[in-house]
């Protein structure tokens, strides 16, 4: 991943107004940081904005509808039929839409070829069953492990991108946007960035109303809320499940696969429960701290100015530490004595992880911008990825990781943060755990694996635990 600094929104490089984003339905979205919401194919059909609905969503049902019908008279994997439906199936990155996990993303970067192939093999399997909806296709991400929601969004951005390129230029035309030819796009001029690794990127569009924070299951709360709706899935699903005493995420992703693939009958069920429980993401509840993020950038906020005077380049990774405990404790005294905590809150549930990451990503950065140094979110250490890395040149690193109280602490403490600190080289890191009131023992767990490892004499990564539990509006505090 590359390294990021100074987040930008469209609105802030195009010197456009947001509220005209915002009155035109449309996402506002960075240019170089990854924003976790995606296209939703189910959402097409509801969208309010008529370049989607019908446009997009016939276009959808029209290139995937051909889609099915190839597989539907392909005898078998690899002939004239399969490969030409797989050509429809084009996982490559679409043009810059300023969604996904990636802070870099690159058009014409493609997906492992299996990826492709599994996805084939459930649709065949689907079609088997003599279900032939073309919108099945959204449901991938419940059935594949590798599946993820950037896949979806993906090929979903590129059977709908005639109409957001539409929607793109006829906003930008409205706003003063400078447009050019885009390859992509023959005839419709999109705008454009210089990419932080070079060469210049097109940008399009998306509608508010066809994003969510993830278009396809991740965790059972995600299945249970569309599978459960369905009373036939849900009795089999139980079935299926009564013989595991503990059974995990992937026992009941299983479970479901084989409830929801048993008959048409039954995938057709589910297909329908699924549209009619899909909603976009809400700027109401902002689980994911999106809004919350750009309102920061936007408009600042007291206390959020770096400090002056971290002496990097002399003292290397030492320094860069102090300034990481600076940015936390920022962070830290907005949630405990600020209103900052309202932001991780949706009523009485705590929202995603990733709310809290992505707001004091915002802070920090305020701080490393004033120091040139290299904050990096979610750098991959090479056993998946640390939450932030602070660095400046190659041998000044400080990694942070922070979790969610009713997460795994003890084990992202013990032997996560232990790995990354290995995998990236460096001695020095700090864990950050969010309580929201159900921390139970893992501190003090969590604080005596800190001192076993310290009366070893080995270097062990600070704790911090900040209160993010819900408190009394500020008029009514002592």
């Amino acid at each position: 991943m590359s390294k990021i600094k100074d987040p930008i929104l469209f609105s802030a490089h195009f010197n456009v107004d947001p509220v005209a984003l915002e009155v035109a339905g449309l996402v506002d979205p960075f240019l170089n940081v990854d924003t976790q919401l995606f296209i939703d194919p189910v959402l097409l059909a509801k969208s309010g904005n008529p370049h989607i609905n019908p446009g997009g969503h016939e276009a959808f049902r029209t290139h995937f509808g051909n889609y099915v019908r190839l597989l539907a008279i392909s005898e078998k994997e690899g002939d004239v039929a399969w490969r030409n439906a797989a050509k429809l199936l084009n996982l490559d990155e679409p043009a810059e839409n300023g969604l996904g996990y990636g802070g870099k993303r690159r058009a014409g970067a493609s997906r492992p070829e299996e990826v492709r192939t599994a996805i084939m093999r459930t649709s065949k399997e689907i079609i088997m069953l003599g279900t032939k909806d073309p919108e099945m296709i959204s449901l991938m991400g419940f059935f594949e492990e590798n599946v993820g929601p950037d896949t979806i969004s993906d090929f979903t951005t590129r059977a709908i991108s005639v109409s957001l390129a539409a929607i793109t230029a006829e906003f930008c035309k409205a706003n003063g946007v400078p447009l050019h030819a885009s390859e992509d796009h023959p005839g419709v001029d999109l705008p454009r960035y210089e990419k932080p690794e070079g060469g210049m990127s097109h940008i399009v569009l998306v509608p508010r109303d066809v994003v969510r924070d993830l278009p396809v299951a991740r965790d059972w709360a995600d299945i249970e809320r569309a599978a459960m709706e369905n009373a036939r899935i849900r009795e089999r699903v139980n079935q299926l499940l009564a013989g595991i005493v503990e059974p995990s995420i992937t026992d009941r992703k299983h479970a479901l696969r084989e409830a929801a693939l048993g008959s048409a009958k039954d995938f057709e069920g589910f297909l329908a429960s699924v549209k009619e429980h899909t909603d976009s993401y809400d700027p109401n509840l902002d689980i994911l701290g999106y809004y919350r993020l750009k309102q920061i950038l936007r408009d600042g906020m007291d206390g959020l100015k770096g400090q002056q005077g971290y002496d990097v380049d002399g003292k290397g990774a030492e320094e860069i530490r102090r300034l990481v405990l600076d940015t936390i404790d920022v962070f830290r005294r907005h949630v405990e004595h600020g209103n900052l905590w309202e932001e991780l809150w949706v009523g009485d549930k705590p929202k995603k992880e990733r709310a809290a990451q992505l707001i004091y990503y915002a802070i920090a950065d305020c701080f490393c911008h004033a120091n040139d140094v290299d904050i990096s979110p979610e750098a991959n250490m090479g056993g998946g990825p640390i939450d932030f890395k602070f660095s400046k040149g190659y041998n000044a690193r400080v990694l942070v990781e922070m979790k969610r109280s009713g997460g795994t602490v003890v084990h992202g403490y013990e032997k996560q943060l232990k790995f990354y600190k290995e995998a990236s080289q460096t001695e020095w890191a700090v864990f950050i755990v969010m309580d929201f009131g159900d921390l139970g023992g893992k501190r003090e767990r969590i604080n005596a694996i800190r001192a076993e490892r310290l009366a070893k004499g080995e270097r062990a990564s600070e704790i911090i635990v900040i209160d993010a539990t819900r408190k009394a509006s500020a008029s009514k505090r002592d």
